[in-house]
């Protein structure tokens, strides 16, 4: 997330200030404060805080400021895994041996995820026996050169695409392959520092095994349909490989095999595998060898999941839309697209190289450019909210709270987000800059709905949330020309352009990542949606913007 660097004029509240609160509470902690038509701070282009002349949180207005005891139950932070879903194992039907699927030889070791490894192959062979008549009108041909299995232990030689043999170090480069010389697949079985697999499989279960295997496969359905012929860059055929990996996972799940049945945690376990193998943030995405990021990864796997494969066979030459996904300037990759959570963190001479306008906090300059754009939508008739930190949810007391997420809370009246700062920084500096911009995000959302009287209750209010959050994204995206929805705006009347941010790569990636980790953990608990429904709800704004979500949400 970056900065513009346009001088601007704002007023901010000290963000080390204890805002005087009515019942001399000092748990809440002022972060940031937006524009108002009286007050305004001078002083260098991006400067946080107000100069020692500027009235300090002592003048802070006192409807700004939590003061009687909330009216909704808060869930409890110690209640949500923020890390790693529920291991569910998959249902299977069938016992295969992995021997009778996968090439290994006796110095194999035993994995947790051999028996399901087994059964996936077995189903996606079954599945493209039925489908590929009916979506390529041909007949369909079986993997001839069979799957193979590598690791340190093996005697046995693994197949070269284009040499003797596979080392079993370049098998642990490429993670899993399909080869059309020899037309056969393999993937790494190791367990060692270096492998990927083994260790993503005893995190989020062995459901990652089958997404890996049937992707590859999707490679060797484009052998037989001459795709691989054919000048195409390679992510566009990843993304088709990723969209067939997604229906084969949807036909496993919605109950359509035989062999082995996926459920939530599954479902929730292949998303997040896709994260940890997205390509290196800042990739080209067209880059020879590109695989996407994990937002380009994702919403493939959702079109496969939800549309079948007869809409996977359409993306070599109907791609669907990739969001940027390259540095824009040295700054930002020298921060890795993550801009600082408090400049007085970095050390001074770095802070003065990377921001020679002035260095701003991302919870200030976040809260202030979110604010901009629902004015702007609301053409100049939007009341901007403050922001505010505390240690708990217990913090919050006023009688108007709404719990937006387990992280933060609204006062709708007071027009205050308040959010858990230990739990979000946490999250900062773990994933990256946007888990608070995707707070940000989602509370202003909930400001907006009930701002337009939003008829919607429980999981579709929360799921447009996720919409409106990534509409905003979509209006901070730099497009082909570097610019962003905003570029034009002078809300303010002084003649310049209104100061807004831009995204990074790697945010909407981190904004998937919160969606995963505080979804519903299933489809039917319908209270804000599964991982699933939150990452398409945000895709729907993203993709879309503001009219998308209305059109998905309120018009229907």
């Amino acid at each position: 997330m970056t900065r513009t660097t346009r001088a601007t004029a704002w007023l901010c509240l000290a963000s080390v200030a204890i805002v005087a609160c009515g019942d001399d509470r000092s748990d809440v902690i002022a972060r940031s404060a937006v524009p108002t038509p009286t007050t305004v701070v001078d002083g260098a282009p991006g400067a946080v805080g107000p100069p020692p002349s500027t009235p300090t949180d002592a003048s802070a207005p006192a409807s700004t400021v939590p003061t009687t005891e909330p009216t909704v139950t808060t869930v409890p932070l110690e209640d949500i895994d923020l890390t790693e879903p529920e291991i569910v194992r998959p249902e299977l039907s069938v016992s295969i041996p992995i021997s009778n699927v996968v090439d290994i030889d006796p110095n194999k070791p035993n994995r947790d995820y051999d028996e399901f490894v087994a059964a996936a192959f077995a189903d996606i062979e079954r599945w493209w026996a039925g489908v590929f008549p009916e979506v390529y009108g041909d007949e369909f041909v079986p993997l001839e050169g069979g799957v193979y299995a590598g690791y340190p232990e093996r005697q046995t030689e693994i197949p070269g695409c284009g040499e003797r043999q596979t080392a079993y170090e370049e098998l642990q480069l490429f993670v899993a392959f399909y080869c059309n010389i020899g037309d056969f697949m393999a993937y790494d079985d190791g367990d060692g520092e270096f492998s990927l697999l083994a260790p993503l499989a005893d995190t989020y279960g062995p459901a990652v095994m089958g997404v890996v295997l049937a992707h590859e496969y999707g490679h060797a359905i484009q052998e037989r349909i001459g795709a691989l012929d054919r000048p195409l860059a390679t992510i566009v055929t990843e993304q088709q490989a990723d969209c067939f990996a997604g229906a084969w996972t949807g036909q496993a799940y919605r109950g359509e095999s035989d062999i082995l049945r996926l459920g939530d945690s599954d479902v929730r376990a292949g998303l997040l595998a896709m994260l940890e193998v997205r390509d290196p943030v800042g990739t080209n995405q067209f880059t020879p060898g590109g695989h996407g990021s994990a937002f380009d990864r994702v919403g493939a796997f959702q079109v496969g999941f939800t549309e079948g494969p007869a809409r996977c066979a359409e993306l070599l030459d109907d791609v669907l839309p990739l969001m940027p996904n390259q540095f824009s300037d040295f700054g930002d990759e020298f921060l890795e697209g993550n801009a600082p959570y408090d400049c007085d963190e970095l050390d001074p001479g770095l802070r003065d190289q990377l921001f020679p306008a002035g260095c701003t906090s991302a919870p200030f300059f976040l809260a202030d450019d979110i604010n901009h754009f629902w004015e702007v939508a609301f053409a100049g008739d939007f009341e901007p909210f403050q922001v505010f930190v505390a240690d708990t949810l217990d913090a919050v007391t006023c009688s108007d709270a709404r719990v937006v997420m387990p992280l933060a809370a609204i006062c709708v009246a007071d027009r205050s987000l308040i959010y858990v700062e230990p739990d979000v920084r946490e999250l900062y500096d773990e994933f990256g800059d946007f888990t608070l911009g995707y707070v940000y995000g989602v509370a202003a959302a909930e400001f907006v709905q009930v701002e337009i009287d939003s008829p919607l209750e429980g999981e579709p209010r929360a799921l447009l949330n996720d919409c409106y959050t990534g509409a905003w994204v979509r209006d901070i995206t730099p497009d082909e020309q570097g610019r962003r929805g905003r570029s034009d705006v002078d809300l303010d009347g002084d003649g310049e352009e209104d100061t807004t941010v831009a995204s990074s790569p790697g945010d909407l990636d981190e904004a998937i990542r919160m969606a995963i980790l505080l979804g519903d953990l299933g489809a039917n608990v319908d209270q804000v949606g599964s991982a699933f429904e939150k990452i398409d709800a945000f895709r729907t704004g993203v993709l879309g913007g503001l009219d998308a979500c209305q059109t998905r949400f309120l018009d229907g």
